[in-house]
C-alpha cells in the first residue's frame, strides 16, 4: 500500500490543533496536503507550521530505516525549522527547557545521543507494534529532548513505526471539532504522565480514541 501525505491528514490536523492551537480546518488542511492548496488557510503563523508538518511527514514516509536517534533528529529538524534556533539539535543541558503543567513545571534531564538511543530502544521493547508506537509517543515527548516541537516529533515517529509494521493504523491525537473536553483529557492525562501519575492512562486513551485505519486518517 502507497501512503502518501494526504494520507496523514488527521495526523497533521490533530497535532496542529491540539499542540499548536491551529486554526485552519480539517477540510482545508487536508486540501494543502493534497494539493498545496493555501484556501482556507488566513494567518502566516498556521502556513508555517502546516509547511513545517508536511516537510516532516515527508521525512517520515521517505525513511526506510530503523528507528534511530538521527531518525528523530532529523523529523525534529523538519517539524520545527520554523521554530527554534536549532531545529534537530538535542537541547543542552544550560537551557533548563522544561514544561508547566497544572500539575507542576516538567523539567526533564537533557538527553545525548546515547540518552535518545536508550528510551528509543526501551520503547520498542514489545512485542505489540501499537503498545510501541504509544510507548515511543508518550516515552519522547516527556523526554522533551529537543528545543521545540518534541510532541509533534514524537507523534511523526510513533507513526513512522506503525507504517513501517504494516499496521494500517495511524496515530492521531484525540480531537473532537465540537467537544473541546476530549482534547483537554488528553492534555490533562498527558500531563499526568509527565510527572509519572497514572502514566499508562494516556496510552489508554490514545489507543481508544486516537488511532484510525489509514483510509479514515485522511479525512
Amino acid at each position: 500500500m502507497t501512503i502518501t501525505v494526504a494520507d496523514l491528514a488527521g495526523v497533521v490536523y490533530s497535532a496542529g490543533k491540539v499542540f499548536d492551537g491551529l486554526r485552519t480546518g480539517r477540510l482545508d488542511t487536508a486540501n494543502f496536503l493534497r494539493s498545496g492548496s493555501t484556501h482556507g488557510i488566513n494567518s502566516r503563523a498556521d502556513l508555517a507550521l502546516l509547511e513545517d508538518l508536511r516537510d516532516a511527514v515527508m521525512e517520515v514516509l521517505g525513511h526506510d530505516g530503523d528507528i534511530d536517534a538521527d531518525f528523530v533528529c532529523a523529523v525534529n529538524s523538519q517539524i520545527s525549522r520554523s521554530g527554534p534556533l536549532h531545529p534537530g539539535q538535542l537541547r543542552t543541558a544550560d537551557q533548563a527547557i522544561g514544561v508547566q503543567t497544572r500539575y507542576g513545571r516538567h523539567t526533564p534531564t537533557a538527553l545525548d545521543q546515547a540518552g535518545l538511543t536508550a528510551i528509543i530502544e526501551s520503547a520498542l521493547v514489545t512485542g505489540d507494534d501499537v503498545d510501541a508506537a504509544l510507548n515511543l509517543f508518550v516515552d519522547i515527548a516527556k523526554a522533551q529532548p529537543f528545543e521545540d516541537g518534541n510532541k509533534r516529533t514524537a507523534l511523526l515517529v510513533a507513526n513512522r513505526h506503525l507504517i513501517a509494521a504494516d499496521t494500517g493504523l495511524l496515530l492521531t491525537i484525540p480531537v473532537d471539532d465540537t467537544n473541546p473536553a476530549l482534547a483537554d483529557e488528553f492534555n490533562d492525562l498527558l500531563a499526568q504522565a509527565y510527572l509519572d501519575r497514572n502514566p499508562d492512562a494516556v496510552k489508554e486513551l490514545l489507543r481508544d480514541q486516537g488511532l484510525l485505519e489509514i483510509s479514515d486518517a485522511a479525512e
